[in-house]
C-alpha cells in the first residue's frame, strides 16, 4: 500500500496528524505555531458564535472565520518534506469534519 492510497482511507486524518508531529519536530516554529493559532481561532470565534446561535451554527461559523488561519497552517504544512500539497487537499476535508467534531465537543475528544 502506498502513502497516497493510505490517504484514501478513513484513517487519512490521524495518518495526517503523524506526519504533522513528524513535521512540527522538523520545522517546530513554523508548523506548531500556524497550528496553535489555527486551533485559537476556532476556539475564540467558536465561543463568541455559541453566545448567539446553537453550536452546530456557531462551529461551522468559526470555520468560516478561521479559514485564513486554517490556509496559513495547510501551507506550512505543505512546505515539509514529508507531505506535499496534493495530499494536504485530498486530506482537508477530512481535517475540517475532524475540527467540527472537536468544537462541537468541547475538545473532550482527542486533541485536534
Amino acid at each position: 500500500m502506498t502513502f497516497r492510497d493510505l490517504l484514501r482511507t478513513s484513517a487519512a486524518p490521524a495518518l495526517l496528524l503523524a506526519f504533522v508531529a513528524s513535521a512540527a519536530a522538523q520545522e517546530a516554529p513554523t508548523v506548531t505555531e500556524r497550528h496553535a493559532s489555527w486551533r485559537a481561532c476556532l476556539n475564540r470565534n467558536f465561543a463568541l458564535e455559541v453566545a448567539l446561535s446553537s453550536r452546530v451554527i456557531a462551529a461551522d461559523a468559526a470555520l468560516r472565520a478561521c479559514r485564513p488561519s486554517e490556509q496559513a497552517y495547510l501551507t506550512a504544512l505543505s512546505a515539509s518534506p514529508l507531505v506535499d500539497g496534493d495530499d494536504v487537499a485530498r486530506v482537508r476535508p477530512a481535517l475540517l469534519l475532524r475540527a467540527r467534531g472537536w468544537l462541537l465537543d468541547g475538545g473532550r475528544q482527542r486533541p485536534l
